[in-house]
């Protein structure tokens, strides 16, 4: 499976999903809608492991390390982060502060709970690969494999579905950090400030779109994990505008027919570069 091939399938996956996180559904339909759409990409990997076998260990090992959690995360995230929804207090602040630490903290102790594999994860390490990513060795007696349920032995290691636990809760750690940094006012009031002075969009919306997708599909951000919602929320809060729904939004600069697609993007390169050709020419009463 080569890694275009990875890439689009997930853009895909997270392009489903930011449609279903911006449309206006109750909490239940967006979480079944989130699970099904990501049951969905996970049902095409299985499809393309059964129809084009591993050729190495090497393959299957890259395939269950570093692929299928990609996916599979995105069915954790959405059970994790509907369960601190649905119980996150709505009264007081300090309450809802609180609760968010409780989350907060119950992440960090998951991720002490499992501190050898967590510190494996993180350092990319390798040494145990074979140990963790290949199905033959998945019911191994060693302490070292991790001890998780294995609902589909023929499509599952014991490392991927901790892999994918793992990814899951760094996003609902980030998620709850964000939670908090409204809670305190400093989400909007504080990005996007320099010195006393509020920075503010003020052109048009649809050129600041071009920005977070131009970001997004060159992997600029988060070595190329930061999703389309994210970045766009993340510009929406540093200018203080409203970016509408990213995904139909998408659509409109799609269709555009007389002019380029890109134009935002093109015509701030063309200035850019004038701006350098101006700088670079030869000023002797200057």
């Amino acid at each position: 499976m080569t890694e275009a091939v990875v890439q689009d399938w997930l853009k895909a996956l997270e392009s489903e999903l930011g449609r279903i996180a911006f449309d206006e559904l109750n909490p239940i339909e967006k979480l079944k809608q989130t699970v099904s759409a990501a049951e969905g990409s996970l049902a095409k990997l299985k499809a393309y492991v059964v129809a084009n076998p591993f050729s190495s260990d090497r393959e299957e090992i890259e395939f269950f390390k570093r692929v299928k959690p990609q996916f599979y995360c995105w069915k954790i995230y959405a059970f994790e982060r509907y369960s601190v929804e649905s119980w996150i207090p709505r009264d007081k602040e300090e309450s809802k502060r609180n609760f968010l630490m409780g989350e907060l903290r119950a992440v960090e102790r998951f991720f002490r709970l499992h501190d050898f594999h967590y510190q494996y994860y993180k350092m990319e390490a390798s040494e145990l690969d074979e140990l963790f990513f290949l199905r033959s060795n998945a019911q191994d007696g060693s302490i070292l494999v991790p001890n998780v349920a294995d609902p589909d032995p023929s499509f599952a290691t014991k490392g991927d579905y901790l892999f994918a636990k793992f990814m899951a809760l760094e996003k609902l750690a980030s998620w709850i950090q964000q939670q908090l940094l409204g809670l305190d006012g400093l989400a909007p009031a504080t990005m996007g400030q320099v010195g006393t002075k509020r920075l503010k969009w003020t052109g048009e919306s649809i050129n600041l779109l071009e920005v977070a997708y131009g970001l997004y599909y060159t992997g600029q951000l988060n070595e190329g994990k930061a999703n389309i919602i994210d970045i766009v929320k993340v510009l929406e809060e540093v200018f203080g505008v409203n970016l509408g729904r990213p995904y139909r939004r998408l659509a409109e600069i799609r269709q555009r027919k007389r002019l380029s697609r890109t134009k935002f993007i093109e015509e701030m390169g063309v200035v850019f570069n004038k701006k350098l050709d101006d700088e670079n020419e030869f000023r002797p009463y200057q």
